[in-house]
C-alpha cells in the first residue's frame, strides 16, 4: 500500500513541475492566443465566420467530460439558423472490469425545454461560445493557470480554457468541441 502511495505522489510532483507549466509558457499562451496550428483567437473567428458564409448557421456539435474515476457525459448541440434547437444529454460510467460505458442518465430538450436540466453542457451556439472563451477563459491570471487555445484544420475553436496550477486532477474549466458537423436547413 506504502509503495502506491509513494508512487502516486511521485507522478503527481512530476506532473506539477512538468514545463507545460512555467509561467514563461503560460503568459506567452496569453500574449498570442494561438492554437497548436497556428491560429490565433481572431484568426479562428475569421475563419468561423467564412465558414458560416460557406454552409450555413446549421449544424450540430458535441462537448464531452471525461473523469480519470470513469464517470463521463456527452452533450450534443443543434443548432438551427443560429438558434439552439436541441440539447440531448447522456451521463455515463465506465465499468472497471469489462471497459464498457454504461448509460445512467441522459435527457433530451427542445423548444422552451432547453436549458431545463441542470447537467450537461449549456446550450450555446458556437459564436456564444467564441464570446464565452474570450470573456471567461481567456482572460484568467497566466501566472496561476495553464491557458488552453486550440483549434480543427479549418480553423474552429476546438479547446479554450484552462487548468489552476498545482491542481491534480478534472480541473480543466472552458469549452471543450469534440465533433461538428454542418446541418442541412
Amino acid at each position: 500500500m506504502n509503495k502506491l502511495i509513494y508512487i502516486a505522489l511521485l507522478l503527481l510532483i512530476v506532473s506539477c513541475n512538468s514545463d507545460d507549466n512555467s509561467s514563461e509558457n503560460q503568459i506567452s499562451t496569453l500574449t498570442s492566443l494561438e492554437s497548436q496550428i497556428g491560429l490565433s483567437y481572431a484568426e479562428s473567428i475569421d475563419a468561423w465566420n467564412e465558414l458560416k458564409t460557406n454552409n450555413g448557421t446549421s449544424y450540430r456539435y458535441q462537448t464531452t467530460f471525461s473523469s480519470f474515476t470513469g464517470f463521463g457525459s456527452v452533450t450534443e448541440l443543434t443548432v438551427t439558423n443560429d438558434v439552439v434547437t436541441t440539447r440531448v444529454y447522456q451521463e455515463f460510467s465506465t465499468d472497471e472490469v469489462t471497459g464498457e460505458q454504461q448509460i445512467i442518465d441522459s435527457y433530451t430538450e427542445t423548444g422552451s425545454q432547453l436549458g431545463n436540466n441542470a447537467k450537461g453542457a449549456t446550450p450555446l451556439t458556437i459564436d456564444q461560445l467564441y464570446a464565452s472563451c474570450a470573456a471567461e477563459s481567456l482572460i484568467v491570471d497566466a501566472t496561476a493557470n495553464t491557458i488552453y487555445f486550440q483549434t480543427a484544420v479549418n480553423g474552429l475553436m476546438t479547446l479554450c480554457g484552462f487548468v489552476p496550477d498545482f491542481c491534480a486532477d478534472d480541473c480543466y474549466e472552458g469549452i471543450r468541441i469534440d465533433s461538428f458537423d454542418w446541418v442541412n436547413e
